[in-house]
């Protein structure tokens, strides 16, 4: 039987590697990797990463580290090779939204379609951003807040022309737009829902943040349906978090529910259960150590 070729991707590559791995006494197979061009989709059916069109699961060792600049990429990517038990280097922990969404989707919190590039070739992938999509979507940034940096876009004319008034060294996700009402934010502490409200957009807004205009409607924890405070909890305990808010889209056509994104540092609105969930959180941290 033919010995399966040991195939070996190098991300990000690093100098004469090509010839170092000539000094190896048996053959591999060198992939010179590139974070530019790394794919990943989160979709219904699960997530990829690609490299070049390679699914990283074809390769039989992956040498990974990384930048400043590119850590929550190698961590996205670690999680990605851990979960499919393929061997890879240690690398530091970084996040944004992308590591937060391979979380999401390795452990079966369901979000809408989303897809990254690693690169700023966008032009170059109009096809695979409409295939994983679709049309409208909502470009945003990896590491934003708030709605900060979100457009919705039509077409591809309108994604090209949006993405040009971006800031240019930030890095987006395109996610398939879900037609909505409203969305739940449902605050946990310490692995207790302490708070949830409806937020309904203002007219000609497609953002549900309040800072954007949305109008808060609290609801009293026990009267937050089951499914979503589930959504909610898993996410908080998936992420290691003891305190957290997460935004759950329901789309108005199907009713199913969606996880948008989950904030670390969520805006709290004076005199709602939300000030009355940060007391708890808060006094439940500092209690033994007040005299």
């Amino acid at each position: 039987m033919q010995k399966k070729n040991f195939k070996l991707l190098v991300l990000p590559s690093v100098g004469n590697i090509s010839q170092i791995i000539k000094k190896f006494p048996y053959a591999i197979e060198l992939t010179e990797g590139k974070f530019k061009d790394l794919e990943i989709a989160f979709q219904e059916k699960g997530v990829t990463i690609t490299h070049k069109g390679v699914d990283l699961k074809e390769f039989s060792f992956v040498w990974l580290s990384s930048s400043w600049l590119s850590r929550d990429l190698a961590y996205a990517v670690k999680l990605y090779l851990k979960n499919s038990k393929i061997p890879y280097t240690y690398v530091e922990k970084g996040t944004s939204k992308v590591t937060d969404h391979m979380l999401f989707a390795l452990n079966d919190i369901k979000t809408p379609d989303t897809l990254f590039f690693g690169h700023k070739e966008i032009c170059k992938n109009l096809k695979q951003i409409k295939k994983v999509c679709g049309y409208p979507l909502v470009i945003k940034d990896t590491k934003g807040s708030r709605g900060a940096y979100s457009i919705l876009v039509a077409n591809d004319k309108e994604l090209i022309e949006k993405l040009g008034e971006l800031p240019k060294h930030k890095k987006y996700l395109f996610q398939r737009f879900v037609p909505n009402d409203y969305d739940w934010g449902v605050l946990v502490a310490n692995g207790k829902v302490v708070s949830g409200e409806k937020s309904y957009p203002c007219l000609g807004e497609f953002r549900n943040n309040t800072c954007n205009g949305a109008k808060e409607v609290f609801v009293d924890p026990a009267n937050i349906p089951i499914e979503i405070k589930k959504i909610a909890l898993k996410t908080s305990n998936v992420l290691g978090l003891s305190w957290s808010r997460s935004d759950i889209i329901i789309d108005k056509n199907t009713q199913l529910p969606y996880l948008m994104e989950i904030n670390r540092l969520p805006g709290i609105t004076p005199k709602s259960s939300e000030a009355e969930g940060v007391f708890k959180f808060l006094s439940s941290q500092i209690e033994c150590f007040v005299k």
